[in-house]
C-alpha cells in the first residue's frame, strides 16, 4: 500500500505567501474600480450635467426673483404704512372740515340773527329819530324867527319884538294882545360886523303866531324876516326844496312848503334822491 506523499516544506511556504498575497490585489481591484465608474459617468453622462447646470441656473434665477419679492415686499409694506398714515390724516382733516362746516353754519345762523337784529335796532333807531324830530318840531311849534334885527348890549329881546309888531305890522298894542313866553337870540355872540343873530320868540297862544306870521309879507322891502322854527333834521330838508319852491313860484304855480314837504299844485313833490 502506497503512502500519501506529504507536502514539501518548501511547497508550503509558497501557499501561505500565495494566500495572503490574494486579499490585497482583491482590495486593490475593489478600489481602483469607483474611479474608473467616476469617469465613466463623466465621459458617458453630459446631458444629466447640462441638465443639473440648467436647473442650478434656473434655481439661481429664483432666488433672484425672491430676493426682489422680498424688496418689492418690503417696498408695498412702506407703502402701506404711508397709506396708512395718509387715510389717517385725511380722516383727521375730514373731521376738521366737518367741525368747520358746523362752525360756519353755526355762525351763519348767528350771523342771520345778527342781521336781523341789526335790521331791527336800525328801524327803531329809525322810528326813535323820527319821534325825537317830532317831538322837536312840537316844541317849537309856537316859535318864530325873527332876522335881521340889528342887535345891541343889554337889549330886551321881547320888547324888541313888541316894538316890531306895532312899528312893522301894524298890531294894535300887542303888549296887552300878545303874550310872548321868552325871546332870545339863538346861538353864541358874534362880532359887531357879522350878520345879526336871529330872535326866537315863542308865542302863548298859536293863533297869534300865526297872524304875525301871515303879515310877515308886509315887511317886504325890508331886510328884516320872518319864519317858522324847525328841528334840524327839518330844516336840512327844506333847504333843498328852498330851489324847486322858488321854480315852481316863478312860473305861477301853487305852492305850499309844509314842515320838510313841498306841494305844487296840490301835489307832493318828491326829489330824485330820495
Amino acid at each position: 500500500m502506497s503512502k500519501r506523499q506529504q507536502p514539501s516544506r518548501g511547497s508550503t511556504q509558497e501557499f501561505a505567501k500565495s494566500a495572503h498575497n490574494t486579499p490585497n490585489k482583491v482590495r486593490n481591484s475593489e478600489n481602483k474600480t469607483p474611479k474608473t465608474s467616476k469617469k465613466a459617468m463623466t465621459s458617458e453622462n453630459p446631458e444629466e450635467i447640462s441638465k443639473i447646470d440648467e436647473l442650478y441656473t434656473m434655481m439661481k434665477s429664483v432666488m433672484v426673483k425672491l430676493e426682489t419679492l422680498d424688496l418689492i415686499n418690503e417696498r408695498i409694506l412702506s407703502v402701506e404704512q404711508n397709506v396708512k398714515s395718509l387715510t389717517k390724516s385725511m380722516e383727521f382733516a375730514h373731521a376738521e372740515i366737518a367741525d368747520i362746516k358746523e362752525e360756519m353754519k353755526q355762525r351763519k345762523k348767528t350771523e342771520e340773527k345778527n342781521v336781523t337784529r341789526i335790521g331791527e335796532l336800525e328801524e327803531s333807531n329809525r322810528r326813535l329819530q323820527e319821534t325825537v324830530v317830532d317831538l322837536k318840531a312840537r316844541s317849537m311849534r309856537d316859535n318864530l324867527l325873527f332876522h335881521n334885527i340889528e342887535e345891541s348890549d343889554e337889549e330886551d329881546c321881547a320888547e324888541v319884538i313888541y316894538s316890531l309888531l306895532e312899528e312893522k305890522l301894524d298890531v294894535p298894542d300887542p303888549r296887552q294882545n300878545i303874550k310872548i313866553d321868552r325871546a332870545h337870540r339863538v346861538g353864541r355872540k358874534r362880532d359887531s360886523r357879522r350878520k345879526p343873530r336871529a330872535i326866537v320868540a315863542k308865542f302863548n297862544f298859536f293863533p297869534d303866531r300865526e297872524k304875525i306870521r301871515r303879515n310877515a309879507r308886509k315887511l317886504k322891502g325890508t331886510r328884516i324876516g320872518i319864519s317858522e322854527q324847525f328841528p334840524e333834521e327839518i330844516e336840512k330838508v327844506r333847504q333843498k326844496l328852498y330851489p324847486e319852491m322858488r321854480r315852481a313860484k316863478a312860473e305861477k304855480q301853487r305852492v305850499r312848503l309844509v314842515r320838510d314837504k313841498l306841494f305844487i299844485n296840490n301835489v307832493e313833490f318828491i326829489p330824485n334822491n330820495s
